[in-house]
């Protein structure tokens, strides 16, 4: 008479966890975004001295490893492009920023808050959609993960 429950597939609970942990990013993100815009964060000098000098490492890496992706057939098939896409605006916006506060020699707190708390409002609306978005369409790297573990069960099972 009463409904039985039924049990999660593999790939619902994965995509649940994947989904759920960019979706926790999104969160971070937008707090620190908006903590930064509100000034409720505020940063000493050292501090954005390392921090463009880690974003304009950072932003390089981003690129390279787009080209990468667009270059190996081998990593077009593990990755999702939409994943290495989103961030390459952010990037090369925070290398062109970078660039030129090191060249000035610093920039007021204003400049800097705006800066910060714009990229983390950014990288929590790349996460929010990428969240939704792979829900709908699992990444590649989950799919293939998955089916290696259905692999190693199903020779586990036949060993016994």
């Amino acid at each position: 008479m009463g409904k039985e429950k039924q049990k999660m597939d593999d790939l619902t609970k994965a995509k649940l966890i994947y989904c759920g942990e960019l979706l926790l990013f999104a969160i971070v993100f937008a707090v620190l975004g908006i903590l930064n815009i509100l000034s409720v964060i505020v940063v000493k000098d050292w501090k954005e001295t390392v921090f463009n000098w880690l974003t304009l490492f950072g932003g390089f890496v981003v690129i390279g490893d787009f080209v990468w992706l667009c270059c190996s057939k081998k990593r077009q098939k593990k990755n999702s492009f939409l994943d290495k896409a989103l961030p390459l605006p952010l990037s090369v916006a925070l290398i062109i920023l970078d660039l030129f506060t090191l060249i000035q020699g610093g920039r007021s707190q204003d400049y800097y808050q705006f800066t910060v708390g714009g990229a983390f409002c950014y990288l929590a609306a790349v996460y929010l959609f990428e969240s939704i978005f792979h829900y709908i369409h699992p990444s590649p790297a989950l799919l293939e993960a998955l089916n290696e573990d259905g692999q190693k069960e199903n020779d586990a099972s036949k060993k016994e």
